[in-house]
């Protein structure tokens, strides 16, 4: 499962299509013409900085973990979200 909210399916120097294999099934989330303007985005960053916002966090993967953030997003246990980072 994929999901897209910043408009843009693939991220600099990252392309995930491309690591895909062909018999794997995807399914996608695309935001559409659901938008928010970049100030109230900002805002979000900024609460989420200053601790007015609290973000569930399970665990942070660095890309080359990718296996193991799996894993553990298919086993329910993160108690959070599940980030990886590059």
């Amino acid at each position: 499962m994929t999901g897209m909210l910043s408009e843009s399916w693939s991220l600099k120097e990252f392309s995930p299509m491309e690591f895909i294999p062909a018999a794997v099934r995807l399914t996608v989330y695309d935001s559409g013409q659901l938008r928010s303007p970049v100030t109230a985005f900002q805002k979000f960053i900024e609460a989420v900085e200053n601790g007015k916002i609290k973000l569930s966090i399970g665990r942070v993967f660095n890309l080359n973990e990718i296996v193991e953030a799996h894993q553990l997003m298919e086993s329910n246990q993160a108690n959070g979200k599940i980030v990886v980072i590059t």
